[in-house]
């Protein structure tokens, strides 16, 4: 059985640490750091040992500008798009710049092979004296329309949605910054994702989402695996491992993966504000 490569829920390998994976690529291994313990494994990226490998990330210029030893693997890519501002965002890639990044990767490759991540959703809003939990989600529902107008337009209809898990250092660095936003009931929730399903519906794409058993109930939402052995073997043949990822929360539906990614020494630059692995406060 052929294994498949998480590259990376850790941290954002393309766009940050390119060289390193393609250097990774060009000597057939990785040696990576466990995140709980200070032990180190090796990972075999012998091309004829892997199944493929699910790059995730805010922005595939590198991979766009030159895939290099990539090419010799087949890719699945988890492009989250959220268009939020700089405040939540500090050092993302320009929404429509990813937008269209991610047209040419559909053009490149595969538009069954991206999955669009609206992901983490959460509810702020500005220029509002005292505005109504309808007004924040009237904010998030605009974005979203025309981010799914334009994304579903040249074939990506996989979209994978999940509200704000809010820690308690993401919580403190929130209010550090005086980020205002809502937190919503699990039937604001509820109202919120029937909303976005109706939107999606207009334009052929599905929704999918992950460890939320409460999204999980709305009509026309689907359990979503981030890594799915059995979507990755119907995109590209081969058989790929389809038993759970032992690795992760109890909720999570994803298949068994080798992430390559490490938290200390590969952090991620974007900055984002609510990042639960975000190392600088």
């Amino acid at each position: 059985m052929l294994e498949i490569i998480s590259c990376s829920r850790r941290t954002d390998i393309p766009a940050f640490y390119y060289d390193w994976l393609q250097e990774c690529l060009k000597n057939k291994y990785a040696v990576v750091k466990n995140p709980y313990n200070k032990s180190s494994y090796m990972v075999d990226l012998s091309p004829e040992k892997v199944h493929s490998i699910c790059l995730w990330s805010k922005s595939f210029a590198n991979v766009l500008k030159d895939p290099g030893y990539l090419s010799l693997y087949n890719l699945y890519f988890q492009f989250t798009i959220t268009g939020y501002s700089r405040l939540l965002e500090p050092h993302v890639v320009d929404t429509k710049a990813a937008v269209r990044q991610m047209e040419q990767l559909a053009q490149r490759y595969s538009p069954q092979q991206i999955n669009w991540r609206f992901d983490p959703i959460i509810l702020s809003i500005r220029g509002e004296n005292e505005p109504t939990p309808d007004d924040y989600a009237r904010a998030r529902l605009k974005v979203f329309e025309y981010l799914c107008r334009d994304i579903s337009s040249f074939g990506v209809n996989r979209c994978t949605i999940s509200f704000l898990s809010l820690y308690k250092k993401v919580e403190q660095r929130m209010k550090a910054s005086n980020f205002a936003h809502l937190i919503p009931s699990q039937q604001q929730q509820i109202e919120l994702v029937s909303q976005l399903v109706e939107i999606a519906d207009k334009y052929g794409v599905t929704i999918y989402t992950c460890t939320s058993p409460i999204i999980e109930k709305v009509p026309g939402v689907k359990k979503g695996r981030c890594i799915d052995g059995a979507y990755l073997e119907s995109l590209f043949g081969k058989r790929a491992s389809r038993a759970k990822d032992a690795g992760q929360r109890k909720e999570c539906g994803c298949t068994r993966s080798r992430d390559i990614g490490a938290y200390s020494g590969q952090s991620c630059r974007h900055g984002c504000l609510y990042c639960y692995a975000r190392t600088i406060f």
